[in-house]
């Protein structure tokens, strides 16, 4: 298979595992797999993927949700292409066994972040709170236990995920090898024969 194929797959793939984590933990608030997606397609795969897997995935999850409908969109669908953009930033480190902790580290930037921009879109577009300084701090304040459960959940999901994911890509080096080392034997064979 070409390597935009492979890609493609593995957009998909992270489409569909953000998207079915999203739905499945709904009922724990900012609790979610959609970091960890968009960081791993700006890692990884780059490119246009780095905004298309979030936003693809932030859509189909939406219209399970019923989310979306209103202007706050803007800022939450354009704070996960920032997130995938951030995650562009590590595309030379992703070989790197340290890639899990840079991961997991901008996971906690993609928070912080998605939680100062989505506040500030909250703030902006909804009639919450006063559009005066102190509106916006009391919206700050009032977000701070989703900020902190979106910390802890990246803490625990991020390095769950880029782990198994390090420790697949290199189990899977290492029955290519194999697997190569048994076709030279067997051509070696075949050919003494």
């Amino acid at each position: 298979m070409n390597p935009r194929g492979k890609k493609l797959i593995a957009a998909l793939a992270l489409i569909a595992f953000g998207s079915i984590g999203r739905i499945l933990l709904l009922d724990m608030p900012n609790v979610e797999t959609l970091t960890v997606v968009s960081l791993l397609a700006g890692a990884w795969l780059g490119g246009v993927y780095f905004f298309i897997v979030p936003l693809a995935t932030v859509a189909v999850s939406d219209m399970y949700i019923g989310m979306g409908q209103d202007a706050i969109i803007i800022f939450v669908w354009s704070a996960w292409a920032v997130i995938g953009g951030l995650g562009w930033l590590l595309r030379k480190s992703k070989r790197n066994f340290t890639f899990g902790l840079k991961l997991t580290g901008m996971g906690l930037v993609a928070s912080t972040f998605f939680f100062i921009w989505t506040n500030f879109g909250t703030w902006l577009v909804w009639n919450m709170y006063p559009h005066t300084w102190l509106g916006l701090v009391q919206c700050y304040v009032a977000a701070i236990p989703f900020f902190k459960a979106n910390l802890l959940g990246n803490l625990v999901i991020i390095p769950a995920v880029s782990f198994s994911l390090i420790f697949v890509w290199r189990q899977r080096a290492v029955w290519q090898r194999l697997s190569r080392r048994l076709r030279q034997k067997r051509a070696k064979e075949v050919t003494i024969k």
